[in-house]
């Protein structure tokens, strides 16, 4: 999906080559997340009084969906720092290629005016991708997001892909089912036949490699406490059936696992940009108890991860942590923990790692070089809200770290690996970031990684 809309962005500053003279093409350095101001000159951490709030480019999204954004309401003081947090929180929604606060003094009333330009909320597009961050597993298909379906910010999602472990998929998102009691409702389907990843798992079949035909049905429920915690429980029905049945890839005797799981989340967010955050804390808890009544499988997942974001002056500081723990009587491959599939460490970022639990952490220090270009594109019969682009580049240093164990392992077995480096990373926001790093591990062994990954 991503290299489409890459390749569609070259193609459009290729015909600004050629068309220099004619201005169909603007790009224009522009802090678009930072407060303007038409009133009295007041500091940063001075209070405002804001008596009105109007809300303008909202042609589809509804103003609720924005107001419930804001962590003040009208005839409320805010402050300026407030004010530019809540403006990045709104672009946060991904419904919106710019926001922009403007502060507007109007006979005796400060009139905060919230400007928006509304994202193209429909991509029936074909798609090139890789899965699990490997060049090599290429994956194609089309992919349909009809985003902000009726303006309350829901999501209908489906398409399919083929090459490397094709699938069908369809989901649909709502964030507000119920406005009262702020009630969310998530319904997920998946098919999938794809290739097994655990590494003992093939160990017992001369390192012959085998696929899972995989079926999961999700039902989800969840209420957002407020601008910043949300819980949500889930049910699910899985199946899985191995092509080559050995002990441990299902629990089943059979080949065939079938079972419904539960889930329960906690996730607090108080970052101020998802994509791309200068301040704040994520936390997301997770407990999966897979296999319920008389159901052979029976194992649990313990998920907890957290990310703090600061920044001082200039550098901005990431730390995160991710642990997986995994526990139960009988644990099937297919429940493993792994790094060098989703999870990557730097400086090994190519080698696979398969335990029953890790725990994972990383420090990032980046030095933004270019902060939010907005990329403006002019061409007949396109939409102007295909064509509005958020653009950032950053330099930044890293150090990773991983602890990977398996259930009853001894101190002496444990596994610890780290890599450190520095890279760049050129984000299209709120796509996708291409980054390139330079990275070794703690013997110095080097290596260069080209990556899709969003840094944080």
């Amino acid at each position: 999906m991503f290299w489409l809309r890459l390749v569609f962005i070259f193609f459009l500053v290729v015909i600004n080559i050629s068309l220099a003279q004619s201005n169909d093409i603007a790009l224009v350095k522009e802090d678009s997340l930072s407060v303007k101001s038409n009133s009295d000159n007041s500091t940063h951490d001075e209070k405002i009084f804001i008596n009105e709030i109007r809300i303008i480019g909202n042609n589809k999204t509804k103003p609720e969906i924005i107001l419930r954004e804001l962590t003040f309401s009208e005839n409320s003081f805010v402050s300026y720092n407030d004010l530019k947090f809540n403006e990045t929180r709104v672009f946060s929604l991904g419904l919106f290629s710019d926001v922009k606060f403007i502060l507007n003094k109007e006979e005796d009333k400060n009139i905060l005016f919230i400007l928006v330009q509304e994202s193209w909320y429909i991509w029936p597009i074909p798609f090139i991708d890789i899965a699990d961050r490997d060049w090599k597993k290429l994956t194609y298909g089309l992919h349909l997001n009809i985003q902000n379906l009726t303006g309350r910010n829901e999501n209908l999602i489906t398409g399919f892909s083929l090459g490397y472990d094709p699938k069908f998929y369809l989901r649909y998102y709502n964030p507000i089912i119920n406005q009262k009691h702020n009630l969310l409702l998530q319904i997920q389907t998946l098919i999938q036949k794809r290739t097994n990843r655990s590494l003992e798992a093939i160990k017992v079949s001369n390192n012959q490699n085998y696929n899972e035909n995989y079926f999961l049905l999700d039902f989800l429920i969840g209420k957002r406490i407020n601008q910043f915690n949300t819980v949500t429980g889930s049910i699910s029905y899985e199946y899985l059936k191995v092509t080559d049945y050995f002990p441990l890839r299902t629990v089943s005797s059979t080949g065939i696992d079938k079972f419904f799981s539960v889930q329960l989340s906690y996730s607090l967010d108080t970052r101020d940009f998802t994509a791309y955050p200068k301040k704040g804390t994520n936390l997301n808890f997770a407990y999966r108890k897979a296999g319920l009544g008389d159901s052979e499988v029976d194992f649990n997942i313990f998920a907890f991860e957290v990310k703090k974001i600061y920044q001082v002056v200039y550098p901005i500081f990431y730390f995160r942590n991710y642990s997986r723990i995994l526990s139960g009587p009988i644990l099937p491959y297919y429940s493993n923990s792994f790094l060098g599939y989703g999870e990557r460490l730097r400086g090994y970022f190519k080698k696979i790692y398969e335990t029953n639990s890790m725990v994972f952490n990383t420090v990032e220090i980046r030095f933004p070089l270019i902060e939010k270009y907005f990329l403006q594109l002019q061409v007949p019969l396109i939409p102007e809200e295909l064509l509005r682009y958020t653009l950032s580049l950053d330099i930044h240093t890293f150090y990773d770290n991983a602890l990977m164990f398996n259930k009853n392992d001894k101190l002496s077995k444990k596994k610890f690996i780290n890599g450190f480096g520095f890279g760049f990373s050129f984000l299209v926001l709120p796509y996708r970031s291409i980054n390139l790093e330079f990275a070794w591990n703690e013997k110095l062994k080097s290596e260069i990684i080209l990556d899709l990954n969003f840094p944080f």
